[in-house]
């Protein structure tokens, strides 16, 4: 992807997209695996899931981890003006986790643009 700008723009949806998709704000369905294997496993499913999605748009868009770190910062504070201008939460949990998904994407960019970048 030749433009920076545009690489910034495409991983911002990217991020933002997985973040309502593999977490979403109402409806967390994770909370019925919780109930059956627990928390701490159900959370590494969650966070295993985003390292591969984000290895995956890397290798898939030649995206490099920088541009996902940027769009990913752009993606978290739209989301979060979002949750609290709409959700009103009860608590700022979602600031935490949202961060935590958005690392576990750019990580999963990271793995997947340097493992795309080796010779075979």
């Amino acid at each position: 992807m030749p433009s920076t700008l545009r690489s910034v723009a495409v991983s911002a949806a990217f991020v933002f997209l997985v973040g309502a998709v593999l977490w979403p704000p109402r409806a967390v369905y994770w909370t019925r695996l919780a109930a059956v294997v627990g928390d701490g496993v159900t959370l590494a499913v969650v966070g295993l899931l985003a390292l591969a999605l984000g290895a995956a748009f890397a290798r898939t868009t030649a995206v490099d981890a920088r541009a996902v770190a940027a769009g990913g910062v752009v993606a978290y504070v739209v989301g979060m003006v979002l949750i609290e201008a709409t959700l009103t939460p009860d608590s700022p949990v979602h600031f935490v986790w949202y961060a935590a998904l958005g690392a576990c994407l750019v990580g999963g960019a990271a793995l997947g643009g340097s493992a795309a970048a080796r010779p075979s």
